[in-house]
């Protein structure tokens, strides 16, 4: 299938030579008979309202029927279809859930997101999708592989209070260096950015000890490089105070690269190879400031940058975008996380007190500070006391120096920006509410309804 508009002409952007990329999702369709063709059209005209333009269009492929779909707040149109679900492999079927890998039909979209409001024309393709047909079970992003259970489409596509959330158009990948390479090294590189008119972002050869803090670093860049224009090749960006960044084009930078690396040329060619599709895309190297080497340019992995983000001494900037954001997402879950804590603190395991206290964090404004840049710092939890935490501070504050690591003081939940469970090697977010309560189950070494010890309430 292929959408409305042709893009083949459009002029490249950035001079990184990225085109428009199709954004495509698959919704899973449970019953036995498949949606018809005037089921589809009238459902999405009730949906939508009588401004809504459907136009049949030849059917490719084994689609039931196929249709053009023009929308107020879509530039370039969907082209949705209906057809059989295809065999999925057991890691596929573990990923959507069981009625989902169940379902004998699918309906699939597809559409090119506008590269000015890329988020706002996702939010409402999936709503669509989910709002429209009731029935639906799950939607999954081609793209990045994220898949939305019908609650999730629910809670943050059709809730009165849902709205659009820039995080969801990229997932971020972790890459190993090939089988001859060094371990200790990996490649962390975003999937889903390229469909917003911007290239993909790596960091290459980063120690894993790094990886997180690297993973913070890109996130924050995708958020602020999706409502600021993207700097050109070779030039820098500030993305915190006193924290610079210059992007390079791959090509500049491989040769630097250890041939077994992730990252260096041979390995590209064996991940496309493999199917990883993304590298097949413009990417933009993510590199410290300033090159190494006198003689001879040496782009490498913004090393400082990262390690004051692993530190606690960095005040990265936030788009006004990404905070509303990540506060709704946090807020919107705050159930699951604070069932989650107690779960812990009711049992009589010091063990498990204690990994509350230290594995269960939350992003808020640091108390005292206002301003155009209000600093958002992590605190670890302590108590959860109905509309208030207790947190104790993790890392110094940039702006308080009179707030020392260990500090506790109280908040309203209402104040929380985001929230971060690490449990183990496992890491969870707003995002992942579902996983982590079937986390703590295991932890708990409960199956979800058995309590986890004589006299728990």
């Amino acid at each position: 299938m292929t959408t409305p508009e042709d893009h083949a002409d459009e002029e490249p952007l950035h001079g990184w030579e990225v085109e428009p990329q199709e954004s495509g999702f698959v919704a899973f369709w449970p019953h036995e008979e498949a949606l018809t063709a005037a089921e589809f059209s009238s459902a999405i005209t009730a949906w939508v309202g009588a401004e809504v333009a459907i136009d049949a269009i030849e059917t490719e492929d084994d689609a039931l029927w196929a249709f053009g779909v023009q929308m107020p707040g879509v530039e370039s149109g969907l082209v949705i279809w209906c057809e059989h679900s295809r065999d999925l492999s057991q890691g596929d079927q573990t990923q959507i859930g069981d009625s989902a890998s169940r379902s004998p039909w699918v309906i699939r979209l597809q559409t090119i997101l506008s590269s000015e409001e890329p988020a706002e024309e996702y939010f409402m393709a999936v709503g669509l999708l989910g709002g429209a047909l009731p029935d639906i079970v799950a939607i999954l992003d081609v793209v990045t592989g994220e898949v939305y259970s019908r609650a999730r489409i629910d809670r943050d596509f059709l809730a009165e209070d849902a709205a659009p959330v820039e995080r969801i158009l990229w997932r971020l990948g972790r890459y190993e260096a090939l089988p001859d390479g060094d371990s200790t090294l990996v490649l962390l590189g975003t999937c889903g950015l390229a469909r917003c008119g911007i290239p993909e972002l790596e960091l290459i050869e980063v120690p894993r000890a790094h990886s997180e803090s690297g993973a913070v670093l890109l996130h924050t860049l995708a958020g602020l490089l999706l409502e600021n224009e993207m700097p050109q090749p070779g030039e820098t960006l500030e993305v915190g105070d006193g924290l610079v960044v210059r992007f390079q084009k791959v090509g500049d930078v491989t040769p630097c690269v250890n041939p077994a690396a992730a990252g260096s040329e041979p390995w590209r060619v064996q991940a496309r190879e493999h199917g990883l599709s993304e590298f097949a895309l413009p990417r933009a190297v993510v590199c410290a400031e300033k090159a190494l080497g006198t003689f001879r340019s040496l782009w490498v992995w913004p090393r400082e940058v990262v390690e004051r983000i692993e530190a606690g001494k960095a005040v990265l900037y936030m788009t006004q975008h990404s905070v509303r954001s990540t506060e709704r997402r946090a807020r919107s879950t705050w159930g699951s996380f604070a069932t989650a804590f107690a779960s812990l603190m009711r049992t009589r395991q010091e063990h498990l007190h204690a990994l509350a206290r230290s594995g269960f964090t939350v992003q808020a404004p640091v108390p005292g500070t206002s301003g155009e840049r209000i600093e958002q710092s992590w605190f670890s939890v302590q108590k959860i006391d109905h509309g208030e935490i207790t947190v104790a501070v993790i890392d110094q504050p940039i702006t308080r120096q009179d707030i020392n690591p260990g500090a506790q003081f109280t908040m309203a939940t209402s104040t929380v920006t985001d929230w971060r469970v690490e449990i183990g090697d496992e890491m969870f977010d707003p995002d992942d509410a579902e996983a982590l309560m079937l986390a703590i189950d295991r932890v708990r070494n409960v199956d979800g309804t058995a309590p986890a010890s004589a006299g728990e309430s």
